[in-house]
C-alpha cells in the first residue's frame, strides 16, 4: 500500500512539473550539439507569416521567422528548406571566420582592396575598389574585399570553419574566393535563421570577441523600440535571381532571427531588389515586429 502511494505522488509531482514547464514555455528543449528541437507545427502562425509575404509579392518567396520562444513561423515548409546560394549573406560567417582568426580585430578593421587582382569594373558601386572599415564594407557589400578576405583565410581553414559553423552544406571546391556567389555553397531559410539566432545569441563555436566583431559591424536601424540588424544578398541562377534579406530583429520582449529570400526571374536587377526589400521589410512590418520603412 505504501509504495503505491509513493508512485501515486511521484506521478502527480512529475504531471505538476510537465504542466508548469509548459506554462512557462520559454525554454526549447536542446539536441546534444546545442541546436533546439523541431518546434511544435504552429498552422496559424505559418498562415499569418505566408499571408503577409503573399500580400506583398507575386514572386516565389519564403519568409522564416524565429520567436524568442525558440518557436518558428515560415511562409512555407518545402521553399524554405530549399538550398539556394547565400550570395552576400555569406558576408557575415566570411568576416565571422576573418575575426576568430585575428584577420579582422574590430568593427573598424580595414579591409584592404588588391587592385591587381579584381580590377575595378565600370558597374562596380562607390566604395568597392578601395580600402574599407569592415563596417563601412558590409554596408555597401563590396564584393572585392570579401573575396579578398577569404583568399586571406585560405582553403583549409574556411573547409574547417564552415564545417564547424553547419553553414549550409559546407561545400567549395577551387572557387575560393567566389564560391559563395556562384559556386556550389547552398543554404535555406531555415539554415540561415538557425545560424543568425546562434551569431545573435553569442553561441556559434568561435570566440565571444568574433560574435561581437560582426554583430557590431552589421548594417542596423533602429526605429522606435525595435533595432534590425540585417544583411542583403542578390545572386544570378540559371532560374533567375536569388534575393535574400536575413538578420534579426532585437525587441523589448527579445530577438527575433529571420530570413526572407524571393526568387524572380525578370533580368532586372534593380527591380529585383526593390521587390525583395518592399515585400520582405513589409512582411516583417505586417508582423509586428518592425515598423514598415519610409517610403
Amino acid at each position: 500500500m505504501m509504495r503505491l502511494v509513493v508512485l501515486v505522488q511521484l506521478s502527480l509531482l512529475l504531471a505538476s512539473c510537465s504542466s508548469g514547464a509548459e506554462r512557462r514555455g520559454a525554454m526549447p528543449v536542446t539536441t546534444p550539439a546545442g541546436s533546439s528541437a523541431p518546434a511544435p507545427k504552429d498552422s496559424a502562425g505559418d498562415l499569418r507569416v505566408a499571408t503577409a509575404l503573399a500580400a506583398l509579392t507575386t514572386r516565389p518567396a519564403c519568409l522564416v521567422v524565429r520567436w524568442p520562444d525558440g518557436s518558428e513561423r515560415r511562409s512555407s515548409q518545402p521553399a524554405c528548406a530549399e538550398r539556394r546560394l547565400p550570395a552576400s549573406t555569406f558576408k557575415l560567417p566570411n568576416a565571422l571566420i576573418g575575426a576568430e582568426l585575428g584577420l579582422l580585430d574590430s568593427a573598424e578593421a580595414i579591409l584592404p582592396y588588391d587592385a591587381q587582382r579584381y580590377p575595378a569594373q565600370p558597374d562596380w558601386p562607390q566604395g568597392w575598389a578601395q580600402p574599407q572599415p569592415l563596417r563601412a564594407a558590409l554596408e555597401i557589400s563590396a564584393v572585392p574585399l570579401f573575396r579578398g578576405l577569404a583568399v586571406r583565410i585560405g582553403a583549409a581553414r574556411m573547409r574547417r570553419y564552415l564545417d564547424l559553423l553547419a553553414y549550409g552544406n559546407a561545400t567549395f571546391s577551387d572557387d575560393l574566393d567566389h564560391f559563395w556567389l556562384d559556386g556550389k555553397l547552398a543554404i535555406s531559410a531555415d539554415e540561415q535563421v538557425a545560424f543568425l539566432a546562434r551569431l545573435a545569441a553569442g553561441t556559434l563555436p568561435v570566440s565571444a570577441r568574433a560574435h561581437a566583431i560582426v554583430r557590431a559591424a552589421m548594417p542596423a536601424e533602429t526605429q522606435g523600440d525595435a533595432t534590425m540588424r540585417w544583411k542583403t544578398g542578390t545572386a544570378r541562377a540559371a532560374t533567375g535571381w536569388i534575393a535574400w534579406l536575413v538578420g534579426w530583429i532585437e525587441r523589448p520582449e527579445g530577438t527575433y532571427p529571420f530570413a526572407c529570400r524571393i526568387d524572380d526571374e525578370r533580368a532586372d536587377m534593380s527591380l529585383v531588389r526593390a521587390d525583395r526589400l518592399r515585400a520582405c521589410r513589409g512582411a516583417l512590418a505586417a508582423l509586428g515586429l518592425m515598423p514598415a520603412p519610409a517610403q
